[in-house]
């Protein structure tokens, strides 16, 4: 009986290719549900910092001056952000 369950396991067992092509999706969510949170942090953190250097222009300047700031047509410069590159799933 030992031997024929001995043979059972070693047939029918996964191998390591199996487990790993199983965890493969698994891992692909993860990865992006992370890379996703990445990006809502960066977001947050850009809405923060825009609220913090108004509230600092209105204490500096008085609201007067920064709202007359803020209806006058700026010229937005874009600076290029520099974060984490996201990755892309290869199929195999």
């Amino acid at each position: 009986m030992l031997r024929w369950l001995a043979s059972w396991a070693a047939r029918y067992a996964p191998t390591v290719e199996q487990q790993a092509q199983k965890a493969l999706p698994e891992l692909r969510m993860e990865l992006f549900q992370a890379e996703q949170r990445i990006l809502d942090a960066q977001v947050h953190a850009d809405y923060y910092r825009s609220r913090l250097v108004f509230c600092e222009s209105v204490l500096k300047n008085g609201i007067e001056q920064v709202s007359d700031q803020r209806r006058e047509p700026q010229t937005a410069i874009a600076t290029p952000r520099t974060g984490p590159k996201l990755t892309t799933a290869q199929s195999a």
